[in-house]
């Protein structure tokens, strides 16, 4: 039967730290267990419980590096990103021959989603499992520029309008905004293996719409108003004009729609002449005697009231087609005073009057 160890317990001459904290010392060596924990690390405080059950106490804090699945995507490696090999295959796959990746971007707040800006478009990556790499060709649709603290860009990307931050080699969003002008794509950085160098970037053009130097002037010729002057204006400003809605002119009740055909009815007999009393020998035109030699000879023919009911009918939709002419010429009228009253009103509750 094997021999069995007393746990070892923390003595008296073992160096007490921080809440219980024991630091492992050579007296550590003298059971199995603590030699493990010595051998795996000298210089690390541990806990008690942790000798006697062999866990090692985890680091707290501790990153690691970027690790790039393929030398393709070394340039990023100066990024926070991509920590996943899942999502750095997905992105060296998804680079054509020659293409150079420059910056790395996080979108929105998402965890596993992450945007790669090259020299020739933006791939965005999502998922962790299985990570698939969404092209989007330059120019890019630039939403809104950098904006805030983060100087968060927004950009139209097959996964909707996505907010893209966080960059460490294009902190200031410049090659993202260089890439929505159309114009090539710059690094801002140069990453080597031990050594960066910095690399002038072109300006971006001062046309593009939605450029943050054309944000920023907008901005600074805007004058915000205090909460007093806001609520001020808005009182003077009073109700929104309401919008008029188009009418839809109704053609005039001409009654009930009548049959198109009747019975022709017969007061005397087709056959023999004589006259007829029964409803029912007037319909079939035939007497009780010819009927049986005959047959019947009912037959239908148009009905008077059914044309005059078209007739009718034709006069109401004239009638009602003229009146929605003119219905739709005072929406127009309408609509005209309401674009000018709206107009009004907006500059009115913004302080502008």
């Amino acid at each position: 039967m094997p021999e069995q160890r007393e746990p070892v317990m923390p003595g008296p001459g073992w160096p007490i730290g921080e809440s219980g904290v024991v630091a492992i010392s050579t007296k550590c060596a003298s059971d199995s267990r603590g030699s493990e924990l010595l051998s795996a690390s000298r210089t690390e405080p541990c806990h008690p419980r942790d000798v006697l059950t062999s866990r090692r106490t985890p680091r707290i804090g501790a990153e690691k590096d970027l690790k790039t699945y393929d030398d393709r995507i070394a340039s990023l490696n100066g990024e926070n990103g991509l920590r996943d090999e899942s999502m750095q295959r997905a992105v060296a796959e998804a680079l054509e021959p020659g293409e150079v990746p420059r910056a790395l971007y996080s979108v929105n707040a998402h965890i596993w989603v992450e945007a790669v800006l090259t020299d020739r478009a933006l791939l965005v990556v999502k998922g962790a499992f299985r990570p698939r790499a969404h092209r989007v060709p330059f120019p890019l649709d630039l939403v809104r520029g950098p904006r805030g603290s983060k100087r968060g860009a927004r950009l139209k990307t097959p996964l909707g309008n996505k907010t893209l931050w966080g960059s460490t080699l294009d902190p200031r969003m410049e090659m993202l905004v260089a890439a929505a002008g159309g114009g090539a794509v710059e690094s801002a950085r140069a990453v080597d293996v031990g050594a960066t160098a910095e690399v002038q970037l072109a300006p971006p053009t001062a046309d593009v719409a939605g450029t943050p130097d054309a944000e920023s002037s907008a901005d600074v010729e805007k004058v915000r108003l205090s909460w007093r002057e806001r609520v001020a204006a808005r009182r003077r400003a009073g109700k929104k004009p309401k919008k008029p809605k188009p009418q839809k002119a109704r053609a005039e009740w001409v009654g009930a729609q009548p049959s198109s055909t009747i019975w022709e009815l017969a007061y005397n007999c087709v056959k023999c002449g004589r006259p007829l009393t029964n409803p029912e020998s007037q319909r079939h035109r035939v007497g009780t005697d010819c009927i049986k030699r005959c047959g019947s000879q009912a037959r239908r023919i148009e009905n008077p009231e059914f044309s005059a009911w078209t007739a009718r009918k034709a006069r109401a939709e004239v009638d009602r087609v003229a009146r929605q002419v003119e219905l739709d010429a005072e929406h127009a009228r309408a609509m005209t005073a309401y674009e000018d009253a709206l107009a009004r009103w907006q500059r009115v509750r913004s302080g502008a009057m």
